[in-house]
């Protein structure tokens, strides 16, 4: 059983993809492949434009921002929404948190 090591997401926070995971980003969304479990992960776009970010190790708050940007939407929904996915994601260990 994975520890559960996660904590609150903060718009200072970088993170990764946790080794053994790959995705593609593609017109639909986002596929992410877990090679230690052999499992799948579907995302939408907004989804996509996450993991996109989380590779170019850009902070949260960047992350918000940019999306926000792209899509005309409220910062402060899409910080909750992208909050959301990136707490998911980490505790389903897709991506896990960095120091830089």
């Amino acid at each position: 059983m994975r520890k559960n090591t996660t904590r609150t997401v903060e718009a200072g926070d970088v993170f990764q993809p946790s080794p053994k995971i790959t995705f593609n980003v593609d017109d639909d969304g986002v596929t992410v492949f877990d090679a230690r479990g052999g499992t799948y992960w579907r995302g939408n776009a907004t989804a996509a434009d996450v993991m996109a970010a989380i590779e170019q190790n850009l902070q949260v708050g960047d992350v918000v921002d940019k999306i926000s940007e792209s899509y005309g939407v409220d910062p402060h929904r899409v910080r909750r929404d992208v909050h959301a996915l990136i707490g998911e994601l980490q505790q389903s260990g897709i991506i896990r948190r960095v120091s830089l």
